[in-house]
Protein backbone atom coordinates (compact mmCIF):
# COMPACT_ATOMS: atom_id res chain seq x y z
CA UNK A 1 0.00 0.00 0.00
CA UNK A 2 3.30 1.97 1.10
CA UNK A 3 4.31 2.37 -2.77
CA UNK A 4 1.25 3.12 -4.56
CA UNK A 5 1.41 6.21 -1.90
CA UNK A 6 4.28 6.87 -3.18
CA UNK A 7 3.29 6.46 -6.66
CA UNK A 8 0.40 9.37 -6.19
CA UNK A 9 2.92 11.75 -4.74
CA UNK A 10 5.01 11.58 -7.33
CA UNK A 11 1.91 11.63 -9.90
CA UNK A 12 0.68 14.74 -7.97
CA UNK A 13 4.32 16.58 -8.57
CA UNK A 14 3.67 15.75 -12.26
CA UNK A 15 0.07 17.35 -12.02
CA UNK A 16 1.52 20.26 -10.97
CA UNK A 17 4.41 20.84 -13.10
CA UNK A 18 1.93 19.85 -16.15
CA UNK A 19 -0.75 21.99 -14.97
CA UNK A 20 1.43 25.58 -14.63
CA UNK A 21 2.93 24.66 -18.11
CA UNK A 22 -0.67 25.95 -19.46
CA UNK A 23 -2.34 27.89 -16.57
CA UNK A 24 -0.35 31.15 -17.17
CA UNK A 25 -1.59 31.14 -20.68
CA UNK A 26 -5.03 32.67 -19.69
CA UNK A 27 -3.54 35.16 -17.68
CA UNK A 28 -1.76 37.35 -20.34
CA UNK A 29 -4.15 39.97 -20.23
CA UNK A 30 -4.48 40.20 -16.53
CA UNK A 31 -0.33 40.61 -16.39
CA UNK A 32 -0.45 43.11 -19.29
CA UNK A 33 -3.19 45.65 -17.46
CA UNK A 34 -2.14 44.81 -13.84
CA UNK A 35 1.61 44.89 -14.17
CA UNK A 36 1.42 48.21 -17.19
CA UNK A 37 3.49 45.56 -19.50
CA UNK A 38 3.33 44.88 -22.97
CA UNK A 39 2.76 41.36 -24.59
CA UNK A 40 6.41 40.46 -25.29
CA UNK A 41 7.18 41.10 -21.35
CA UNK A 42 4.24 38.99 -20.60
CA UNK A 43 5.57 36.09 -22.83
CA UNK A 44 8.20 35.80 -20.80
CA UNK A 45 6.48 34.11 -17.80
CA UNK A 46 5.96 31.12 -20.60
CA UNK A 47 9.35 31.03 -22.37
CA UNK A 48 11.02 31.79 -18.99
CA UNK A 49 9.74 28.78 -17.65
CA UNK A 50 10.59 26.74 -20.48
CA UNK A 51 14.05 27.63 -20.41
CA UNK A 52 14.12 26.53 -16.60
CA UNK A 53 12.76 23.13 -17.79
CA UNK A 54 15.17 23.12 -20.33
CA UNK A 55 18.48 23.62 -18.24
CA UNK A 56 17.40 21.83 -15.24
CA UNK A 57 15.96 18.30 -16.88
CA UNK A 58 19.02 16.66 -18.48
CA UNK A 59 20.75 17.40 -15.30
CA UNK A 60 18.23 16.04 -12.54
CA UNK A 61 18.55 12.56 -13.54
CA UNK A 62 21.95 12.55 -12.98
CA UNK A 63 21.56 14.47 -9.55
CA UNK A 64 19.18 12.49 -8.54
CA UNK A 65 21.81 9.04 -9.04
CA UNK A 66 24.36 11.28 -7.53
CA UNK A 67 22.24 12.62 -4.51
CA UNK A 68 19.45 10.40 -3.91
CA UNK A 69 15.85 10.49 -5.03
CA UNK A 70 14.33 11.85 -2.09
CA UNK A 71 17.09 14.41 -1.47
CA UNK A 72 16.21 15.71 -5.06
CA UNK A 73 12.62 15.52 -5.59
CA UNK A 74 12.23 17.37 -1.94
CA UNK A 75 14.01 19.90 -2.88
CA UNK A 76 12.63 20.59 -6.36
CA UNK A 77 9.30 20.23 -4.78
CA UNK A 78 10.42 23.01 -2.28
CA UNK A 79 12.07 24.53 -5.03
CA UNK A 80 8.79 24.69 -6.86
CA UNK A 81 6.54 25.71 -3.93
CA UNK A 82 8.56 28.47 -2.62
CA UNK A 83 9.17 29.98 -6.18
CA UNK A 84 4.66 29.50 -6.60
CA UNK A 85 4.28 31.79 -3.69
CA UNK A 86 7.15 34.16 -4.74
CA UNK A 87 5.23 34.47 -8.24
CA UNK A 88 1.97 35.17 -6.68
CA UNK A 89 3.43 37.83 -4.19
CA UNK A 90 5.69 39.45 -7.55
CA UNK A 91 5.23 43.01 -7.96
CA UNK A 92 6.71 43.63 -11.37
CA UNK A 93 6.90 41.67 -14.11
CA UNK A 94 10.62 41.42 -13.62
CA UNK A 95 10.45 39.27 -10.23
CA UNK A 96 7.43 37.33 -11.98
CA UNK A 97 9.68 36.59 -14.62
CA UNK A 98 12.90 35.99 -12.46
CA UNK A 99 10.56 33.48 -10.15
CA UNK A 100 8.81 31.85 -13.36
CA UNK A 101 12.51 30.42 -14.30
CA UNK A 102 12.90 28.78 -10.57
CA UNK A 103 9.42 27.52 -10.84
CA UNK A 104 10.43 25.70 -14.74
CA UNK A 105 13.89 24.89 -12.91
CA UNK A 106 12.24 23.10 -9.87
CA UNK A 107 9.16 21.29 -12.16
CA UNK A 108 11.89 20.01 -14.55
CA UNK A 109 13.10 17.70 -12.01
CA UNK A 110 9.77 16.08 -11.34
CA UNK A 111 9.60 14.05 -14.16
CA UNK A 112 13.28 12.40 -13.96
CA UNK A 113 13.12 12.41 -10.19
CA UNK A 114 9.50 10.47 -10.00
CA UNK A 115 10.40 8.25 -12.51
CA UNK A 116 13.74 7.03 -10.67
CA UNK A 117 11.14 7.00 -7.61
CA UNK A 118 8.80 4.42 -9.28
CA UNK A 119 11.75 2.41 -10.93
CA UNK A 120 12.97 1.69 -7.52
CA UNK A 121 9.69 1.16 -5.97
CA UNK A 122 7.83 -0.87 -9.16
CA UNK A 123 10.89 -3.15 -10.46
CA UNK A 124 8.19 -5.63 -11.58
CA UNK A 125 6.49 -3.35 -13.52
CA UNK A 126 8.41 -0.44 -14.31
CA UNK A 127 7.02 -0.10 -17.87
CA UNK A 128 3.89 -0.05 -17.03
CA UNK A 129 4.19 2.42 -13.97
CA UNK A 130 5.98 5.03 -15.68
CA UNK A 131 3.52 4.73 -18.77
CA UNK A 132 0.90 5.59 -16.60
CA UNK A 133 2.85 9.36 -15.97
CA UNK A 134 2.22 9.92 -19.66
CA UNK A 135 -1.82 10.25 -19.07
CA UNK A 136 -0.88 12.75 -16.15
CA UNK A 137 -0.05 15.41 -18.68
CA UNK A 138 -3.14 15.41 -20.84
CA UNK A 139 -5.17 15.93 -17.48
CA UNK A 140 -2.73 18.60 -16.77
CA UNK A 141 -3.90 20.37 -20.16
CA UNK A 142 -7.12 20.30 -19.31
CA UNK A 143 -7.41 21.52 -15.54
CA UNK A 144 -4.68 24.09 -16.17
CA UNK A 145 -6.73 26.32 -18.78
CA UNK A 146 -9.76 25.76 -17.50
CA UNK A 147 -8.73 26.14 -13.99
CA UNK A 148 -6.85 29.37 -14.60
CA UNK A 149 -9.88 31.00 -16.68
CA UNK A 150 -12.21 30.27 -13.71
CA UNK A 151 -9.36 32.05 -11.56
CA UNK A 152 -8.53 34.83 -13.28
CA UNK A 153 -12.15 35.90 -14.07
CA UNK A 154 -13.35 35.72 -10.35
CA UNK A 155 -10.30 35.91 -8.26
CA UNK A 156 -6.49 37.35 -9.25
CA UNK A 157 -4.00 36.14 -11.28
CA UNK A 158 -2.05 36.01 -8.39
CA UNK A 159 -4.48 32.81 -7.42
CA UNK A 160 -3.29 30.09 -10.03
CA UNK A 161 0.19 30.46 -8.64
CA UNK A 162 -1.40 30.30 -4.46
CA UNK A 163 -3.23 26.83 -5.71
CA UNK A 164 0.39 24.90 -5.33
CA UNK A 165 1.06 26.25 -2.00
CA UNK A 166 -1.48 23.97 -0.34
CA UNK A 167 -0.69 20.78 -2.11
CA UNK A 168 3.58 21.60 -2.15
CA UNK A 169 3.02 21.47 1.60
CA UNK A 170 0.75 18.44 2.13
CA UNK A 171 3.33 17.00 -0.95
CA UNK A 172 6.60 17.78 1.25
CA UNK A 173 5.35 16.57 4.61
CA UNK A 174 4.25 12.98 2.86
CA UNK A 175 7.50 12.90 1.19
CA UNK A 176 9.53 13.18 4.31
CA UNK A 177 7.37 10.76 6.18
CA UNK A 178 7.02 7.92 3.43
CA UNK A 179 9.78 8.09 1.04
CA UNK A 180 13.15 6.28 1.63
CA UNK A 181 16.75 7.82 0.14
CA UNK A 182 17.81 5.48 -2.50
CA UNK A 183 21.22 4.07 -2.68
CA UNK A 184 23.56 6.55 -4.32
CA UNK A 185 25.71 4.87 -6.93
CA UNK A 186 28.99 6.49 -7.96
CA UNK A 187 29.02 10.01 -8.13
CA UNK A 188 28.57 10.83 -12.34
CA UNK A 189 30.41 13.71 -14.01
CA UNK A 190 27.52 16.35 -14.54
CA UNK A 191 27.93 18.85 -17.33
CA UNK A 192 26.87 22.38 -15.20
CA UNK A 193 28.99 23.90 -17.94
CA UNK A 194 27.49 22.84 -21.02
CA UNK A 195 23.56 23.33 -19.12
CA UNK A 196 25.27 27.30 -18.37
CA UNK A 197 26.56 27.80 -21.90
CA UNK A 198 22.67 26.29 -23.26
CA UNK A 199 20.76 28.56 -21.70
CA UNK A 200 22.75 31.29 -21.81
CA UNK A 201 22.65 30.90 -25.77
CA UNK A 202 18.70 30.79 -25.85
CA UNK A 203 18.07 33.56 -23.12
CA UNK A 204 20.54 36.48 -25.40
CA UNK A 205 18.66 35.01 -28.24
CA UNK A 206 15.25 35.73 -26.88
CA UNK A 207 16.61 38.65 -25.54
CA UNK A 208 17.92 39.80 -29.05
CA UNK A 209 14.47 39.60 -30.39
CA UNK A 210 12.48 41.39 -27.71
CA UNK A 211 14.87 44.26 -27.72
CA UNK A 212 14.32 44.53 -32.09
CA UNK A 213 10.54 44.63 -31.36
CA UNK A 214 10.68 46.88 -28.87
CA UNK A 215 12.17 49.58 -31.02
CA UNK A 216 13.43 49.74 -34.58
CA UNK A 217 15.95 52.76 -33.65
CA UNK A 218 19.70 52.27 -34.64
CA UNK A 219 20.39 51.56 -30.60
CA UNK A 220 18.23 49.23 -30.51
CA UNK A 221 19.56 47.24 -33.27
CA UNK A 222 23.02 47.57 -32.30
CA UNK A 223 22.35 46.04 -29.00
CA UNK A 224 20.04 43.38 -30.48
CA UNK A 225 23.03 42.60 -32.51
CA UNK A 226 25.29 42.74 -29.55
CA UNK A 227 23.22 40.02 -27.84
CA UNK A 228 22.48 38.33 -30.89
CA UNK A 229 26.21 37.42 -31.57
CA UNK A 230 26.95 36.81 -28.10
CA UNK A 231 23.53 33.69 -28.06
CA UNK A 232 25.88 32.34 -31.15
CA UNK A 233 29.18 32.73 -29.61
CA UNK A 234 27.83 30.75 -26.23
CA UNK A 235 26.39 28.07 -28.86
CA UNK A 236 29.87 27.51 -29.87
CA UNK A 237 30.94 27.43 -26.36
CA UNK A 238 28.42 24.94 -25.95
CA UNK A 239 28.72 22.39 -29.09
CA UNK A 240 32.74 22.84 -28.01
CA UNK A 241 32.14 21.75 -24.48
CA UNK A 242 29.90 19.01 -25.64
CA UNK A 243 32.81 17.31 -27.86
CA UNK A 244 35.10 17.23 -25.24
CA UNK A 245 32.60 16.23 -21.95
CA UNK A 246 32.97 12.82 -20.85
CA UNK A 247 29.10 12.63 -20.14
CA UNK A 248 27.18 15.67 -22.24
CA UNK A 249 23.76 17.13 -22.55
CA UNK A 250 23.88 16.95 -26.04
CA UNK A 251 25.20 13.47 -27.41
CA UNK A 252 26.92 15.34 -31.04
CA UNK A 253 27.71 11.99 -32.00
CA UNK A 254 24.00 10.91 -32.63
CA UNK A 255 23.35 14.22 -34.54
CA UNK A 256 26.05 13.18 -37.24
CA UNK A 257 23.30 10.40 -38.35
CA UNK A 258 20.92 12.00 -41.05
CA UNK A 259 17.50 10.00 -39.31
CA UNK A 260 18.38 11.50 -35.81
CA UNK A 261 18.85 15.25 -37.33
CA UNK A 262 16.19 15.02 -39.49
CA UNK A 263 14.01 14.04 -35.73
CA UNK A 264 15.40 16.81 -34.05
CA UNK A 265 15.31 19.35 -36.10
CA UNK A 266 11.65 18.41 -36.75
CA UNK A 267 11.07 18.14 -32.27
CA UNK A 268 12.50 21.92 -32.34
CA UNK A 269 9.88 23.00 -35.22
CA UNK A 270 6.98 20.80 -33.73
CA UNK A 271 7.88 22.86 -30.36
CA UNK A 272 8.30 26.26 -31.74
CA UNK A 273 4.84 25.77 -33.83
CA UNK A 274 3.03 24.09 -31.20
CA UNK A 275 3.95 26.01 -27.76
CA UNK A 276 4.10 28.99 -29.79
CA UNK A 277 0.32 28.82 -31.27
CA UNK A 278 -1.49 26.78 -28.22
CA UNK A 279 0.37 29.36 -25.71
CA UNK A 280 -1.65 32.27 -27.53
CA UNK A 281 -4.92 31.53 -27.56
CA UNK A 282 -6.58 32.55 -24.99
CA UNK A 283 -4.54 36.02 -25.48
CA UNK A 284 -6.62 35.75 -29.54
CA UNK A 285 -9.73 34.71 -27.72
CA UNK A 286 -9.92 37.68 -25.39
CA UNK A 287 -8.24 40.44 -27.67
CA UNK A 288 -8.92 39.36 -31.30
CA UNK A 289 -12.55 37.71 -30.66
CA UNK A 290 -13.69 39.40 -27.48
CA UNK A 291 -14.22 35.98 -25.37
CA UNK A 292 -14.49 36.06 -21.97
CA UNK A 293 -11.26 35.07 -19.83
CA UNK A 294 -13.12 31.67 -18.34
CA UNK A 295 -14.07 30.96 -21.92
CA UNK A 296 -10.46 31.94 -23.43
CA UNK A 297 -9.52 28.92 -20.79
CA UNK A 298 -12.15 26.76 -21.66
CA UNK A 299 -12.11 26.30 -25.63
CA UNK A 300 -8.32 24.48 -24.85
CA UNK A 301 -10.06 21.92 -23.71
CA UNK A 302 -11.00 20.18 -27.01
CA UNK A 303 -7.14 20.40 -28.07
CA UNK A 304 -6.01 17.49 -24.81
CA UNK A 305 -9.55 15.82 -25.66
CA UNK A 306 -8.80 15.27 -29.44
CA UNK A 307 -5.17 14.36 -27.76
CA UNK A 308 -5.70 11.36 -25.27
CA UNK A 309 -7.71 9.53 -27.78
CA UNK A 310 -5.62 10.41 -31.51
CA UNK A 311 -2.79 9.21 -29.26
CA UNK A 312 -3.86 6.04 -27.90
CA UNK A 313 -5.41 4.63 -31.15
CA UNK A 314 -1.87 5.78 -33.05
CA UNK A 315 0.13 3.88 -30.21
CA UNK A 316 -1.69 0.91 -30.77
CA UNK A 317 -1.58 1.00 -34.92
CA UNK A 318 1.76 1.85 -34.87
CA UNK A 319 3.52 -1.76 -36.24
CA UNK A 320 0.75 -1.62 -39.03
CA UNK A 321 1.09 2.08 -40.10
CA UNK A 322 4.56 2.90 -39.32
CA UNK A 323 6.05 5.97 -38.50
CA UNK A 324 6.00 8.10 -41.60
CA UNK A 325 2.36 7.59 -42.32
CA UNK A 326 1.19 8.61 -39.13
CA UNK A 327 3.18 11.86 -38.69
CA UNK A 328 2.47 12.86 -42.89
CA UNK A 329 -1.37 12.73 -41.83
CA UNK A 330 -0.64 14.49 -38.61
CA UNK A 331 0.89 17.36 -39.25
CA UNK A 332 -1.18 17.93 -42.27
CA UNK A 333 -4.10 17.92 -39.97
CA UNK A 334 -2.39 20.42 -37.20
CA UNK A 335 -0.61 22.72 -40.12
CA UNK A 336 -4.21 23.22 -41.71
CA UNK A 337 -5.89 23.66 -37.81
CA UNK A 338 -3.49 26.33 -37.41
CA UNK A 339 -3.40 28.05 -40.38
CA UNK A 340 -7.29 28.05 -40.73
CA UNK A 341 -7.49 29.48 -36.70
CA UNK A 342 -5.92 32.58 -38.40
CA UNK A 343 -8.37 33.40 -40.96
CA UNK A 344 -11.69 35.84 -40.56
CA UNK A 345 -14.41 32.89 -38.88
CA UNK A 346 -17.09 34.73 -41.11
CA UNK A 347 -15.21 32.16 -43.52
CA UNK A 348 -17.23 29.81 -42.31
CA UNK A 349 -20.57 30.87 -42.05
CA UNK A 350 -19.93 31.74 -46.04
CA UNK A 351 -19.58 27.99 -46.84
CA UNK A 352 -22.58 27.06 -44.71
CA UNK A 353 -21.09 26.41 -41.08
CA UNK A 354 -23.71 28.47 -38.77
CA UNK A 355 -20.96 28.22 -35.51
CA UNK A 356 -20.10 30.96 -32.86
CA UNK A 357 -16.83 32.27 -32.28
CA UNK A 358 -16.02 29.74 -29.51
CA UNK A 359 -17.52 26.66 -31.24
CA UNK A 360 -15.64 27.74 -34.23
CA UNK A 361 -12.44 27.95 -32.24
CA UNK A 362 -12.84 24.88 -30.28
CA UNK A 363 -13.66 22.83 -33.18
CA UNK A 364 -10.31 24.54 -35.12
CA UNK A 365 -8.64 23.68 -31.80
CA UNK A 366 -9.82 20.09 -31.57
CA UNK A 367 -8.59 19.37 -34.85
CA UNK A 368 -4.75 20.91 -33.99
CA UNK A 369 -4.93 18.41 -31.07
CA UNK A 370 -6.05 15.30 -33.26
CA UNK A 371 -3.67 15.96 -35.76
CA UNK A 372 -0.20 16.44 -32.73
CA UNK A 373 -1.90 13.42 -31.11
CA UNK A 374 -1.83 11.18 -34.54
CA UNK A 375 1.83 13.02 -35.12
CA UNK A 376 3.47 12.36 -31.47
CA UNK A 377 3.45 8.67 -31.03
CA UNK A 378 5.45 8.07 -34.21
CA UNK A 379 7.52 10.88 -33.71
CA UNK A 380 8.52 9.97 -30.56
CA UNK A 381 9.74 6.58 -31.38
CA UNK A 382 10.88 7.06 -34.74
CA UNK A 383 14.66 6.76 -34.00
CA UNK A 384 14.68 4.82 -31.26
CA UNK A 385 14.51 1.22 -32.63
CA UNK A 386 18.08 2.71 -34.99
CA UNK A 387 19.79 2.99 -31.02
CA UNK A 388 17.83 0.92 -28.28
CA UNK A 389 20.93 1.24 -26.47
CA UNK A 390 20.70 4.97 -26.22
CA UNK A 391 16.63 5.25 -25.55
CA UNK A 392 17.53 7.67 -22.79
CA UNK A 393 19.91 10.27 -24.55
CA UNK A 394 17.60 10.08 -27.35
CA UNK A 395 14.71 10.45 -25.14
CA UNK A 396 16.55 13.36 -23.50
CA UNK A 397 17.21 15.18 -27.15
CA UNK A 398 13.91 15.01 -27.68
CA UNK A 399 12.50 16.35 -25.21
CA UNK A 400 15.14 19.21 -24.97
CA UNK A 401 15.03 20.15 -28.73
CA UNK A 402 11.28 20.32 -28.38
CA UNK A 403 11.18 22.79 -25.49
CA UNK A 404 13.88 24.85 -26.67
CA UNK A 405 11.56 25.26 -30.20
CA UNK A 406 8.56 26.21 -27.67
CA UNK A 407 11.10 29.25 -25.80
CA UNK A 408 12.16 30.22 -29.15
CA UNK A 409 8.28 30.23 -30.35
CA UNK A 410 7.48 32.11 -28.32
CA UNK A 411 9.43 34.18 -28.09
CA UNK A 412 8.64 34.70 -31.95
CA UNK A 413 5.09 35.10 -31.58
CA UNK A 414 5.32 38.23 -29.29
CA UNK A 415 7.73 39.23 -31.64
CA UNK A 416 5.26 39.51 -34.19
CA UNK A 417 2.42 40.33 -32.57
CA UNK A 418 4.44 44.27 -31.01
CA UNK A 419 5.81 44.94 -34.54
CA UNK A 420 2.71 44.20 -36.34
CA UNK A 421 1.28 46.85 -34.84
CA UNK A 422 -2.62 45.35 -34.07
CA UNK A 423 -3.37 41.73 -32.72
CA UNK A 424 -5.62 40.89 -35.31
CA UNK A 425 -2.89 41.19 -38.28
CA UNK A 426 -0.24 39.87 -35.63
CA UNK A 427 -2.12 36.41 -35.14
CA UNK A 428 -3.43 36.18 -38.48
CA UNK A 429 0.35 36.33 -39.62
CA UNK A 430 1.77 34.13 -36.81
CA UNK A 431 -1.02 31.46 -37.03
CA UNK A 432 -0.18 31.44 -41.44
CA UNK A 433 3.36 31.36 -41.23
CA UNK A 434 3.54 28.43 -38.36
CA UNK A 435 1.32 26.41 -40.19
CA UNK A 436 3.25 26.86 -43.65
CA UNK A 437 6.33 26.17 -41.55
CA UNK A 438 4.94 22.84 -40.70
CA UNK A 439 3.54 22.13 -43.90
CA UNK A 440 7.35 22.73 -45.60
CA UNK A 441 8.58 21.04 -42.84
CA UNK A 442 7.19 17.61 -43.99
CA UNK A 443 10.21 16.64 -46.44
CA UNK A 444 12.20 15.72 -43.12
CA UNK A 445 9.70 12.79 -42.05
CA UNK A 446 10.90 11.05 -45.58
CA UNK A 447 14.25 11.06 -43.64
CA UNK A 448 13.21 9.78 -40.70
CA UNK A 449 12.90 5.85 -40.16
CA UNK A 450 9.56 4.23 -41.93
CA UNK A 451 9.20 1.71 -38.96
CA UNK A 452 9.01 -2.33 -39.44
CA UNK A 453 5.96 -2.48 -41.73
CA UNK A 454 5.64 0.68 -43.82
CA UNK A 455 7.84 1.93 -45.63
CA UNK A 456 6.97 2.94 -49.40
CA UNK A 457 5.35 6.45 -48.65
CA UNK A 458 3.53 6.26 -52.00
CA UNK A 459 1.10 4.67 -50.90
CA UNK A 460 -0.17 7.62 -48.81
Amino acid sequence: MRRYVIFAIASFGLLMYSIDSTIVAVAFSSFMKELGVNVIWASWTISIYFIGITTAMPLAGNLSDTFGRKKVFLVSLILFTASSLACGLARNIYTLVAFRALQGIGGASFLPSASGIVSDYFPESRERMIGLFTSIFPIGGIVGPNLGGWIVANYSWRYIFYINLPIGVILIVLIMTLLKDSNVHSPPHIDFRGAFFMSGAILFLMLGLNIIAESFSPLYFLVAALFTSFSLFLLVLFFRQEKRETNPILDIALLKSTPFLAANLLNLLMGAIIFGSFSFIPLYATSVHKLSTLMSGMILTPRSLGMIPASAVTAFLLRRWGYRKPMFIGFIIASLSIILLGQDLSIWRMIGFQLGVPETLSLLILLMGIGVGIALPAANNACIELMPEKVASIVGLRGMFRTVGGALGVSLTTFILHVSGSYPLGFRITFSSFGLVLLCALPLVFLMPAGKSWSNISNI
